[in-house]
């Protein structure tokens, strides 16, 4: 089974660097780079066949953060940008002796399901609280942690995800401004459009996109509709384009391709050579996004920075650049 820990070692960056050594004056001068790198031998696929995408986070790439409920716990929660809700396990509800809620439909990135709740009085995770709520109860297997945070308790928050340290810190939103930001940093804008994090800017192989950031999925997903646009522009390169079958989280297996996206452009910054699986999931239908281009992009993306902080009160994304997944860095002045 191909996850990302097979393919994302043949990826490139290009975006804005700086050296250790760089002067301020050096780092002003640095523009984008661009340097395409190939899928390396290991992961060589076979010329016939369907390829099998695991969609789930790694455990390598689960990073958690400690979360209060009631007043008890830490229990450690993975921060899922792509839910708008959060999420409690079983044992969690169990063990605090949680009041039953309702039954609710949810409705996750490959279906709506039916789910019994549980009632809380407070939860907080860093600097983020919520108060008295009704949260989903999902099997473990569901969500690979004792609970997610859904962008419902992010609102004005900022969420710093450290891939050096494997850390995650919620804290208040940050004042931001261009004159502030390193020169190893690059700001992307996004909006709250569809209730998520989203890039205002995006062209994926140079196709207008929606692009969400999904910190909860481990393989970014573009949509068919995007698929078909970008086919459509490499009708005459040859492209590495293989059947595949996308195995969510929940089990469920969606029919699609996978592709090497030779370029995504975010604002001022560019990747290329970015391995994606395509299929119409089901939270494509639910946005009403099946006819336009438009793409969840998930851990396998963000783990290529050495940090990215989603920032929810300022509407903005901040990549650090930095040596990641095996990557040299980009140095180009």
């Amino acid at each position: 089974m191909l996850t990302r820990r097979n393919i994302t070692a043949g990826l490139g960056i290009s975006g804005l660097g700086l050296s250790g050594a760089a002067s301020t004056a050096m780092a002003q001068a640095i523009t984008p780079a661009s340097v395409p790198q190939t899928l390396p031998p290991a992961t060589t696929l076979p010329d016939d066949g369907l390829l099998i995408l695991d969609a789930s986070l790694d455990d390598d790439d689960r990073l958690t953060v400690d979360v209060e409920i009631n007043g008890r716990g830490p229990f450690n929660f993975v921060v899922d940008t792509g839910a708008g809700r959060s999420v409690l396990t079983p044992a969690v509800a169990e063990k605090l002796n949680l009041p039953a809620g309702p039954q609710i439909i949810i409705h996750g990135i490959s279906s709506a399901i039916t789910s019994p709740t549980a009632r809380i009085d407070s939860m907080k995770a860093g600097e983020a609280r919520m108060g008295a709520a009704v949260l989903p109860v999902l099997p473990y297997e569901r969500v690979g942690a004792d609970g997610l945070l859904g962008v419902d308790i992010l609102d004005r928050r900022n969420v710093v995800m450290d891939f050096r340290k494997r850390q995650i810190l919620i804290r208040r939103s940050q004042f931001f401004s261009e004159m502030t930001r390193r020169a190893d940093e690059i700001s992307v804008p996004a909006d709250a459009r569809f209730g998520r994090l989203t890039l205002t800017d995006a062209r994926i192989s140079g196709t207008r996109s929606v692009a969400f950031i999904d910190s909860g999925g481990g393989v970014s997903i573009g949509n068919l509709a995007l698929q078909r646009a970008i086919a459509a522009k490499r009708r005459r390169t040859s492209d590495i384009v293989k059947p595949a079958r996308l195995l969510t989280a929940g089990g469920e297996v969606y029919l699609g391709e996978f592709r090497v996206v030779p370029s995504i452009t975010m604002g001022n910054l560019q990747l290329t050579n970015i391995p994606m699986a395509f299929a119409d999931v089901h939270i494509f239908d639910v946005w009403s996004l099946n006819d336009r281009p438009a793409a969840l992009l998930g851990v396998d993306v963000l783990k290529l920075f050495a940090k990215v902080e989603l920032d929810f009160g300022s509407d903005r994304v901040l990549f650090k650049l930095g040596q990641r997944s095996g990557l040299t860095p980009i140095y180009n002045v």
